[in-house]
């Protein structure tokens, strides 16, 4: 099966196991009540979530058995399109919400994606 990205406005019943287990590497997030949720799945398991309020991404992850495989680039191309068609012109982030063990892993992939600023705060321009 492929990788499909899914846009939705609550997390269905039958991901929110795997979902639990994305958020398990950071215990201090929950999920919000109203976000634009966005939820990586490969053959119908999630694999990687992320979500947005407004311009802010309050939380990008990849499950952990399955990162360095393309996903949270391909969640990140399919948040940008989305932020862009709904007439977003920035995107922020920050990296603060990973665990201080997955920090740094984040801030380098973030800048790889085009993400700048500092340790406290990185933000993308959508053209």
């Amino acid at each position: 099966m492929r990788l499909t990205i899914h846009t939705l406005t609550q997390i269905p019943e039958q991901h929110k196991a795997h979902v639990d287990l994305i958020l398990h590497s950071t215990p201090d997030i929950q999920l919000p009540e109203q976000a634009c949720f966005y939820l990586a799945t490969f053959n119908d398991k999630a694999v990687a979530l992320a979500w947005r309020q407004d311009d802010r991404l309050g939380y990008v992850a990849v499950r952990d058995l399955t990162r360095r495989r393309g996903i949270g680039r391909e969640l990140l191309r399919h948040i940008k399109e989305d932020a862009k068609h709904s007439g977003l012109t920035r995107l922020r982030l920050d990296p603060a919400q990973a665990s201080p063990a997955n920090r740094p892993g984040l801030l380098a992939f973030l800048q790889e994606q085009g993400f700048t600023g500092t340790e406290h705060l990185l933000s993308y321009s959508v053209y």
